[in-house]
C-alpha cells in the first residue's frame, strides 16, 4: 500500500478542510519521535527482562534451547550460519509464552489503561456513567490470581498461556482497536533475538543481578541495570 502525504511547515498553513488529510510538520516531528521510542526503548527493556529471567531460571533456559535446537539443528558452526525462518520462528510455541509471560510480570510502557465509556453501563454491580473515563492498572490485572490462578501470579510459569484467560487479562500491548501498531514487529525482533542468542550461549547469574535490578520509570519502564554473564 502507498501513502503519500502532504506535509505543512506551519500548523498556519493548514486550513479547516484539508486537516483531515494534512500533517503538520510539527506532527510529524511528534510521531517520528514516538516511533523511534517504541520501537526501540521498548523491545530492548523487554529484553532485558528476558535476560534477568534467563540468568533466575535456568530451567526455562533448557526448554528454550531444546525447542531450538528442534527447529534449527545443533551447535555447529555450519549451523550458526543459517539464516533464521520467520515461519520456523513463529512456531515455537515454548519462545511464545515465554515472553508473554515475561511482559505479564515486567509490563513496558504504561502501569495503566484508559478508556472512555460512551454509554451507561454496569460492570459487576458499578455504574459507570457516560462520559467518564476508566483506567485500568496494568500491574493490578498481571497478577489478579483470579485472573491468572491457580499457579501463583507472583512466580514465573510460561505455561499458564497455554490456558485461554479473560481477553482483557493481558495488558502489555494495550488492548482494543488502540492497541501497540508494533505489537507483531516486537514479537518477532525478540524472538529472532533470543533464538540467536540462545544458539550460541547460556545466560547465567553474576553477583551483581539482584543489587542493580531496580526498576524506575522514566519513559517506559525498565531496570536501571541488568548484570549477567554469557557461557
Amino acid at each position: 500500500m502507498l501513502c503519500i502525504l502532504y506535509i505543512c511547515k506551519d500548523e498556519k498553513d493548514v486550513d479547516d478542510e484539508s486537516l483531515s488529510r494534512v500533517l503538520t510538520y510539527n506532527e510529524v516531528k511528534s510521531n517520528t519521535f514516538v516511533f523511534m521510542v517504541a520501537g526501540y526503548e521498548t523491545t530492548s527493556s523487554a529484553l532485558a527482562y528476558c535476560t534477568y529471567i534467563l540468568a533466575n531460571y535456568p530451567e526455562v533456559q533448557k526448554k528454550l534451547k531444546q525447542e531450538i535446537d528442534q527447529y534449527f539443528g545443533d551447535h555447529s558452526e555450519q549451523d550458526q550460519k543459517k539464516d533464521l525462518d520467520y515461519d520456523a520462528v513463529n512456531r515455537m510455541g515454548y519462545m511464545e509464552m515465554f515472553i508473554k509471560e515475561v511482559l505479564r510480570m515486567y509490563p513496558i510502557p504504561v502501569t495503566g489503561v484508559s478508556r472512555q465509556c460512551m454509554n451507561e453501563t454496569s460492570v459487576c454491580g458499578y455504574k459507570i456513567t457516560k462520559g467518564s473515563v476508566v483506567q485500568a492498572d496494568v500491574f493490578s490485572v498481571h497478577y489478579d490470581p483470579d485472573l491468572w490462578g491457580p499457579h501463583d501470579p507472583n512466580e514465573f510459569y510460561p505455561e499458564r498461556h497455554e490456558e485461554k484467560r479473560h481477553p482483557l487479562a493481558y495488558l502489555p500491548f494495550g488492548v482494543g482497536p488502540r492497541n501497540c501498531v508494533g505489537l507483531r514487529f516486537a514479537m518477532i525482533e525478540m524472538k529472532i533475538f533470543l533464538t540467536r542468542l540462545l544458539k550460541q550461549y547460556t545466560v547465567v547469574k553474576c553477583d551483581k543481578l539482584e543489587k542493580h535490578f531496580n526498576i524506575r520509570e522514566k519513559i517506559v519502564l525498565a531496570p536501571a541495570e541488568v548484570w549477567i554473564k554469557l557461557h
